[in-house]
């Protein structure tokens, strides 16, 4: 009965989410027409640079603020206060600093002040993420989702008037910050309905907070690393037209990624509650949660490569065409993350938070090595092929831990049989290309989920579950 309300409200989050990212999708659009390749690419500078301060921001507190207030007993109110406290003051001065680093990097006049008028967006951001806990224990994360809908909105209207009165670069970056500051104001009005929120000021109780969270805060720099190195290797080594075509299928990337943050967000609290306690239940949770990364994301990355030209040439423009190339690889790399944001989130649940850290550090020193090998080379493309492969390595290594802690893996049982449902899928999708791509998204849906049932991948019951509540 839990399993069904976590499908339902996962289910009711995504479609609220869907729209943010359409509207997310249709800004970008948008940003791409009017800034063009090389101010694009400048756009793509500043939100790259100002996500390693956000992740410096973070110092391990979402994880284990979820982690804290999922336990029985715990003093809610008090522990998210004290890291929401913490983020608010630590997070601006962080966001303070970071112009004045921006100044010692081979960037352009524009680009280092649109940093400084980025960083009260991310800050805003950062802020919010702390709020976030509270609705994924209480399974509400619906809240969430109409607050960055709202932010989204926010910054599309900001964006379409600035264009219209032509009012340049540094406006744009102003209605990005506007639209996060929105959902900041909006989370923070919602939270209070489920724990008061306040400022404290408990220095004490914030080293403690440090010294737990520490080992995931290293873990997130090193996922940093890996996660945003390419970005801004690219940036130092090649021109910023090259940033812009990259920045486009990456942002493609980053608005896929909502549902593994979401679905695992509201696996956490169980994951959490099993994992020392009950391995049986840790076992059937986790597997549970790994059928349904594969039903989304093996489709995902088979029908992204036959609808990858289309998709770049509605949201972004027939100028950014060669993204499409670098949106084929970057597609599977996002159905390896669906895969890690489970498993990851598995080894914190089992405490096993600095085997992460020597997990991203890794990832982070491979990702490096081979960025610097491929980007002078084979520039987006280089660091399209280091994102996947340092994604699919991460992911092997989590499984050792996993396997190595729990002495368990999830099984792929069903992989064979949602691949085939998928390519199946796609290869009407491919000799239908032709047709609007919304017309072939309904058609996807109409063939994929059918074929699901057909193969015997999900029952009748479980694929009824993931689309209708029951109590």
């Amino acid at each position: 009965m839990l399993a069904k309300k976590i499908a339902y409200n996962t289910i009711i989050s995504a479609v609220s989410r869907i729209s943010g990212t359409a509207i997310a999708l249709f800004t970008l659009g948008l940003v791409t027409r009017y800034l063009g390749q090389d101010n694009f690419g400048n756009y793509s500078i500043v939100m790259a640079f100002l996500y390693i301060f956000s992740v410096l921001a973070d110092l391990g507190l979402y994880s284990i603020t979820l982690r804290e207030i999922s336990k029985e007993g715990a003093a809610e109110s008090e522990i998210v206060s004290q890291a929401f406290s913490f983020r608010f003051f630590s997070g601006l001065f962080i966001f303070a600093l970071a112009p004045a680093v921006a100044w010692f990097f081979p960037y352009s006049t524009e680009t280092k002040i649109g940093i400084a008028m980025a960083s009260f967006g991310f800050w805003s951001l950062s802020n919010t993420q702390v709020l976030v806990t509270v609705f994924q224990k209480y399974l509400k994360m619906e809240k969430v989702a109409i607050g960055e809908l709202a932010g989204r909105i926010v910054q599309m209207g900001f964006v379409g008037f600035f264009i219209f009165k032509n009012m340049g670069f540094f406006n744009i970056i102003l209605a990005t910050s506007l639209g996060s500051f929105a959902n900041f104001l909006l989370i923070y009005v919602f939270v209070q309905k489920y724990t008061a929120v306040k400022i404290r000021w408990n220095l004490s109780y914030w080293r403690r907070i440090m010294k737990e969270s520490f080992p995931l805060a290293i873990s997130a720099i090193f996922v940093m690393i890996y996660f945003k190195l390419d970005t801004l290797m690219l940036s130092i080594m090649k021109p910023a037209g090259d940033v812009g075509i990259y920045g486009v299928a990456y942002k493609i990337l980053e608005s896929m990624i909502f549902f593994p943050a979401l679905f695992v967000g509201l696996l956490m609290p169980l994951l959490s509650k099993f994992a020392l306690s009950n391995q049986a239940e840790f076992k059937k949770v986790s597997q549970r949660g790994l059928d349904i990364m594969l039903i989304f994301a093996v489709p995902m990355a088979l029908g992204g490569i036959v609808l990858s030209d289309p998709i770049i040439a509605l949201i972004a423009g027939a100028q950014f065409g060669e993204a499409a190339g670098v949106l084929n690889i970057l597609i599977f790399a996002t159905a390896i993350i669906f895969l890690g944001s489970l498993f990851s989130n598995m080894i914190i649940a089992l405490e096993k938070q600095k085997a992460l850290a020597k997990i991203y550090a890794i990832g982070a020193v491979v990702n490096f090595s081979i960025n610097l090998i491929l980007i002078p080379r084979f520039s987006y493309w280089g660091a399209a092929s280091s994102t996947l492969f340092t994604e699919a390595f991460v992911t092997v290594l989590m499984l050792v831990v996993i396997k190595k802690t729990a002495n368990y893996i999830p099984k792929f049982r069903i992989l064979a049989k949602i691949f085939l449902s998928a390519a199946i899928m796609s290869s009407v999708l491919y000799f239908a290309r032709d047709l609007n791509i919304f017309i072939l998204l309904v058609i996807a849906l109409l063939i994929y989920f059918p074929l699901l049932l057909v193969f015997r991948a999900v029952s009748p019951n479980e694929l009824w579950a993931l689309t209708r509540r029951q109590t």
